[in-house]
């Protein structure tokens, strides 16, 4: 194992400014997400929108999976319950058949079972579904997707998610979270001076990875890639092939966090 010590300085480049760790929120935010037909276009169909809302127990683990084409946003609350909104989109000839379409749709299967049914989809009938989920801030979660992206804030938890073509967003995350994507960016927010819980595993395989962390963050770090860059933004003691995959610790150490690429690059960020 080839070792060497290296400082990679922070550049003169501004950042985002973080205020410390997000609290999670009893009440329902608004405005999170737009439910609109404006932009929703298949073929020469007529398109419509609908938003939902429905609330459950929260379930041992939440499954959430939207289906094809549909997004997830997972919001971290103080609220013992969960609360589904859903943004239904459908297409169809025209406007009462599309709208029709829509009150067949159901946005959840009961508790832990957050995934849709409607009726099947053709050239001339077509939907699908969006979710923002508002859960208790200590939950676990399966997240899937496809063709869409995956965002959770201010959840602590087993938490595992998978989406192909899609980005990733992890903010103010903890427990034993591990997870993919197979075309998109992975976006990671860490706050507090350590990880709270076993650790991060998180991978793409055609996308860049941004891990950024407090200045007084203590953990072990792993960072890989096969075709990109590796930029480290604190001053640490590498071991491995420099540039390509590098391991370290920040301050006393601590749970592993773990992001990997094979095409793109990777930046550990330092925030004030």
């Amino acid at each position: 194992m080839k070792r060497s010590i290296l400082c990679l300085i922070v550049s003169a480049a501004p950042v985002v400014m973080c205020c410390g760790a997000a609290q999670a929120r009893e009440w329902k935010p608004a405005g999170e997400r737009t439910c609109s037909a404006e932009h929703f276009h298949v073929n020469d169909l007529i398109g419509y929108a609908e938003s939902r809302e429905q609330r459950l127990a929260n379930g041992s683990t939440n499954f959430i999976d939207p289906g094809q084409n549909g997004s997830i946003h997972v919001h971290g609350w103080n609220n013992a319950d969960v609360l589904v909104t859903a943004c239904i989109h459908t297409a169809a000839s025209t406007d009462a058949a599309a709208r029709a379409l829509a009150s067949q749709v159901t946005i959840a299967q009961g508790a832990g079972m957050i995934k849709p049914s409607g009726p099947s989809t053709n050239e001339q009938s077509y939907w699908n579904v969006s979710y923002d989920v508002w859960v208790p801030s200590a939950s676990n979660l399966d997240l899937k997707a496809s063709n869409g992206s995956i965002a959770v804030e201010t959840v602590r938890g087993q938490i595992h998610f998978q989406t192909l073509n899609g980005s990733v967003h992890l903010n103010e995350v903890g427990g034993d979270v591990e997870g993919s994507t197979t075309n998109g960016s992975l976006l990671i927010d860490v706050a507090g001076s350590g990880w709270s819980g076993n650790g991060l595993r998180a991978q793409t395989t055609n996308g860049s990875v941004r891990l950024n962390l407090p200045e007084n963050f203590s953990a072990q770090v792993q960072a890989s890639t096969v075709n990109g860059r590796i930029k480290v933004d604190f001053p640490v003691t590498l071991s491995g092939e420099v540039g390509k995959t590098m391991s370290f610790q920040l301050g006393g150490g601590g749970p592993l966090i773990e992001a990997k690429t094979v095409n793109g690059s990777v930046h550990i960020s330092r925030k004030a």
